[in-house]
């Protein structure tokens, strides 16, 4: 795969999550992925999530716990088989009502055509929302 094909791929990826279509973005998933999402704990959806089945339990964890507002992606940056994109997220915490935003670092690993590995990376505002 090309970087533009990596690009478009995530692109469609970020686009399947505005839209809600969980299911689309894990058909774009190997099925031995590595989703990790280096948050704090009390951020509900913070760890590792390894092999396709469990990165279900990622997005459960997501959608439970926010409702995503606004999540605009301002760069995407591609490099031989590695996606970093960089954005910022406005959400509100269902369990309390309460807002949070953050600037957020995803960095895409990709093989022969799907996503092998996902980094995810926010700054403190994200955990300062569930305190």
């Amino acid at each position: 795969m090309t970087e533009k094909d990596n690009l478009q791929l995530v692109e469609s990826i970020f686009e399947a999550f505005g839209r809600g279509d969980i299911p689309f973005i894990l058909d774009q998933l190997t099925d031995d992925v590595r989703f990790a999402a280096h948050l704090d704990p009390i951020v509900p959806w913070s760890g590792d999530y390894a092999g396709k089945a469990n990165v279900v339990d990622f997005f459960q964890a997501l959608g439970g716990a926010v409702e995503v507002t606004a999540h605009p992606v301002n760069e995407l940056v591609a490099q031989s088989d590695t996606v970093v994109a960089m954005g910022d997220v406005s959400f509100r915490v269902r369990n309390t009502d309460k807002p949070g935003e953050s600037s957020w670092v995803y960095i895409w690993k990709l093989r022969n055509g799907q996503v092998c590995g996902y980094d995810q990376f926010n700054d403190p505002g994200l955990a300062d929302a569930f305190r």
